[in-house]
């Protein structure tokens, strides 16, 4: 309930700052709820049970008196007894339930009329108790719910200001104070200015999504329209216009703000000054579909035909909604599947029974099998889609799966799908610390940090990062005297899968401890191929996990101390949520909620959460009453409601009202769902537990009955999974079946081209780079060389150019340690003996005395050199290139070009052409700096210094 109103924030800080400050804000709530603010629960309670007429000293007589009549007589004795033992509010409950039913209702008959009879004073008593009773319990319900409101006040309004100081002092601003404060700036007196610019500068106004304005957001429009019907402007002769475009029938973002009772309002509002200021305005009512076919829009038309049901998605004036599909729409239908029901429950032992995931036999779980074989039938059997004249086979991207929630439904369909190898594009959106991936990714931190954590080392090691088994991980565990970590070196000198994991595992140790966050986890996921692997188990769906991931630690190194242990404790209390891209054009099965299908289509539909109601969702905990003579938009009183049963009449009432428009955007949530579907929608569901009929006014009722008076053809057919509902017009049903078989097998001619190589690409004409190879030059891999050496050739000369750049810098002593700590880090896969003697090898390099000029002060590593290079008979050439080590002496300017080839030549006519070529193109571009006059010589051609 506090982070709910946390999450409110804005409309409590907004209330306590219209009403002066929180304790303001709470009298107001008292006064709504018909309360004082001297009233104490304590004085309520003990007026209660301290009464005139039964005191709690009288109890006990009574309830002896009682045990004389009938059972019902006795039981209200008991009851009276059980009151005795409780103290406080417990007390004041118990006594209650002598005049309340279970529901908090009042009971039919307190004490039988045979009682009364026999003890007419006794009677009198009770029945004056029942009179007096009335008002101190819902007294006693609004100072509870006052009280209970007033300390989520208090919690909600230091939330708010602890969120606004933070925004203040770091500069920033959220979504909603960009429409606050540009409002408050257009409010102020001031705003005459921007009126007068506006008034200069805005012609014409467009609206899109109207229907989803929130209504501060069309105060906005309405000043900066302000003038559009004032009368003549600043410049002759020019109409300027409003273009508003929006559908209230596909309002469904409340949450958002968004009310689609205030289109309706603005739409009147704006017609009536247009008009009165003898402009033109001209509302066009659009009927017509570009997406679905008329089978799908004729029975939306009768699923909400009835006014009870269109008065959600419309205006009543409007009437029902008529929808008109496009001349070319191609043929359409709907099918009604029967509910799916839970098998009977087996009796399986409790230490048997899964904890996790969803039962085998639930209804989710058949209807889901289900969907996903229907999905294989339609793509292999050829079944059509499109327009008249662009028919063509369905398509796995041609199917849509919408709920209302992300639920067992949901996490059922895309298990279901990715089992029978379905292509599917994942959850819509997703946490992102519950994807399996980051779990990895987290596990392996946990297992760096701790060596310790034996449970979190074997998640890693059984992720794609690492690729054992549970019979691998058995052979580890199994017995083991230490730690897995040390189970895992013991037996990597004797199997090869237990090598190649301790291998990567090393490597990972090394690089935590130098590494940033992001730097460690950019090496493991590319240099390491641990994205490759993750993919290729987890599929490509994990790639929005794995950006957002990378996203975050390189985020968290901007604010925080760049530690591993840092960012995953963070990464853990932020609850992030990916929300991944539908709209992408790809071969896959797209699973969602109808809310983030607003505005997608599919040729194929189906609806699955279909029974569920409003109320399985949303709990109504924070009561917004109604705000009297308050300005339309001003942030009205809200109250932290209990129990249904427990509610004051003036949260009852309100309640009521909230939960209509729940309904009613529940029916408009139904209306976008339905028309996301081009050909076919396919409605299915479960039947909800311990019943055996569905919700009224559900879903699948509404659908039901719509389907029943639409007039359409039915053909039912029972399938192996269950009966089938099919409602379609007759011509279509010919389509779609003669179109499928008579074009399903047509062969599709692939190109030659696709089959051929793809033309070397031509060198940039102008462009030169010393490090090109020359006409007819190429690096063959050598015969015998595998891949693996080759790669390991190139690895070494990138860490041999790194330690040449870097190692002159760093004083003599400390060389070669820290050439033996950066192969530590980056020579995977490398032993330490061959660590070392590279090192050795490097360092002994540059401290040669033959070499000492390339080394000594002064000289310069990584020199970027650019110029332009005359060739005879040719426009001039750009050179581009980097030089390795440059000296420049009064005398003489070196240029070294380090270059570690398999078999370095000893004398210059053997230089292979790259490296000769390098060398001459570096040095005339060089001798373009050379000044003219000056005594160093020119290039005497490359040498080679082994």
């Amino acid at each position: 309930m506090v982070r709910e109103a946390c999450l409110s924030r804005d409309h409590f800080m907004a209330w306590t700052d219209a009403a002066g400050n929180a304790t303001a804000a709470a009298a107001q709530m008292s006064a709504a709820l018909g309360v004082s603010t001297e009233d104490r629960i304590e004085d309520v309670e003990r007026d209660i049970v301290d009464g005139p007429n039964l005191p709690r000293s009288s109890w006990r007589e009574m309830a002896t008196l009682l045990d004389t009549s009938s059972k019902a007589d006795q039981k209200q004795a008991e009851r009276l007894r059980a009151a005795l033992s409780f103290t406080g509010a417990a007390q004041v409950d118990e006594y209650l339930g002598v005049f309340l039913t279970d529901d908090r209702a009042p009971r039919a008959s307190v004490i039988t009329n045979n009682f009364i009879k026999k003890n007419s004073v006794a009677g009198n008593r009770f029945d004056a108790e029942i009179d007096r009773l009335g008002p101190l319990i819902e007294r006693r319900r609004a100072v509870v719910a006052r009280d209970r409101t007033e300390a989520l006040i208090h919690i909600a309004t230091a939330a708010a200001a602890h969120y606004r100081r933070e925004k203040l002092e770091r500069g920033l601003l959220d979504y909603d104070d960009l429409i606050d404060k540009t409002l408050d700036m257009l409010d102020r007196v001031s705003s005459g200015w921007v009126h007068y610019k506006l008034d200069r500068g805005v012609d014409h106004v467009l609206i899109d999504e109207a229907q989803d304005t929130s209504p501060r957001q069309w105060d906005i429009v309405a000043h900066i329209i302000s003038e559009f019907t004032a009368g003549a402007g600043a410049r002759d002769g020019l109409v300027r216009t409003v273009f508003a475009v929006g559908d209230e029938k596909q309002s469904i973002f409340s949450f958002q703000g968004a009310a689609p009772r205030e289109f309706d309002l603005r739409r009147r509002e704006l017609k009536r000054r247009f008009e009165e200021a003898g402009l033109k305005f001209d509302p066009v009512s659009f009927t017509y579909s570009f997406r679905s076919g008329p089978v799908i829009l004729h029975s939306v038309d009768h699923v909400f035909r009835e006014q009870e049901i269109f008065r959600s998605i419309h205006a009543v004036e409007n009437g029902y909604p008529i929808h008109n599909a496009m001349a070319d729409a191609g043929p359409s239908q709907i099918e009604l599947w029967d509910l799916a029901v839970a098998d009977d429950r087996q009796d399986i032992e409790g230490w048997r029974a899964p904890f996790d995931g969803v039962a085998m036999t639930s209804p989710e779980v058949k209807l889901a099998r289900r969907i996903q074989a229907e999905i294989k039938r339609l793509v292999s059997s050829g079944t059509m889609t499109g327009s008249a004249g662009g028919r063509r086979p369905l398509r796995y991207g041609d199917m849509l799966i919408l709920v209302r929630r992300r639920g067992n439904a949901f996490d059922a369909v895309i298990q279901a799908l990715k089992h029978a190898g379905i292509p599917v594009a994942g959850a819509d959106r997703l946490k992102l610390t519950e994807h399996i991936a980051i779990i990895d990714l987290m596990n392996l931190a946990d297992a760096l940090l701790l060596p310790q954590d034996d449970l979190a080392l074997a998640v890693a090691l059984k992720s794609p990062l690492f690729g054992l088994d549970d019979d691998d991980l058995f052979k580890l565990a199994w017995q083991r005297r230490g730690s897995l970590r040390e189970a895992l070196t013991a037996q990597a000198p004797t199997d090869e899968r237990f090598s190649a994991a301790l291998r990567r595992l090393e490597a990972c140790e090394r690089r935590f401890t130098q590494e940033t966050p992001f730097a460690f986890y950019a090496w493991l996921l590319g240099g390491d191929g641990g994205r490759a692997r993750m993919l290729r188990r987890l599929g490509h769906e994990a790639n929005d996990a794995l950006d957002e991931f990378l996203e975050l630690a390189l985020g968290y190194e901007r604010k925080a101390p760049a530690s591993l242990q840092g960012f995953v404790a963070w990464l853990r209390a932020a609850d992030t949520e990916v929300k991944r891209d539908m709209e992408i054009s790809r071969d896959e099965v797209r699973v969602m909620t109808v809310h983030g299908a607003k505005g997608l289509e599919a040729s194929v539909v189906f609806l699955v959460d279909t029974t569920t109601s409003p109320s399985d969702t949303q709990r109504l905990r924070l009561i917004h009453l109604p705000q009297g003579n308050a300005a339309p938009n001003a942030p009205g009183v809200v109250v932290w409601a209990g129990k249904k049963a427990d509610d004051p009449p003036a949260v009852a009432d309100a309640r009521k009202a909230m939960l209509g428009d729940t309904e009613d955007e529940y029916r408009r949530l139904l209306y976008v769902a339905m028309t996301r579907a081009a050909d076919r929608l396919i409605v299915g569901g479960c039947m909800p537990g311990n019943m055996n009929t569905v919700r009224k006014s559900s879903w699948y009722d509404l659908i039901t009955k719509g389907l029943a008076n639409a007039g359409l053809k039915l053909e039912e057919q029972e399938t192996p999974a269950g009966k089938v509902m099919r409602y379609s017009r007759p011509d279509d049903v010919a389509d779609l079946t003669g179109a499928a078989a008579s074009t399903a097998a047509a062969p599709v001619a692939l190109p030659s081209w696709l089959r051929e190589a793809a033309a070397p690409e031509a060198a940039a004409a102008g462009v030169l780079r010393p490090s090109d190879p020359t006409d007819g030059d190429s690096h063959p891999i050598r015969s015998g060389e595998s891949v693996q050496l080759r790669a390991r050739a190139l690895q070494r000369g990138t860490l041999v150019h790194r330690l040449l750049q870097s190692l002159p810098d760093v004083a003599l002593e400390r060389r070669l340690g820290a050439a033996l700590g950066y192969l530590a880090r980056n020579a995977d896969g490398w032993s330490e003996e061959e660590r070392a003697a590279l090192a050795r090898q490097v360092v002994a390099l540059t401290v040669d005395l033959r070499f000492a000029p390339v080394f000594a002060p002064g000289s310069r590593a990584e020199v970027s050199i650019v110029g332009r290079l005359e060739r005879p008979g040719q426009p001039k050439a750009l050179v581009s290139g980097q030089i390795d080590r440059l000296v420049v002496t009064p005398n003489e300017v070196l240029i070294v070009d380090f270059k570690t080839n398999h078999a370095p030549p000893k004398t210059a006519p053997r230089l292979p052409g790259v490296i000769s070529g390098s060398s001459r193109c570096t040095a005339r571009c060089w001798q373009n700096f050379i000044p003219r006059g000056s005594s160093t010589p020119p290039c005497s051609g490359p040498k080679p210094l082994k």
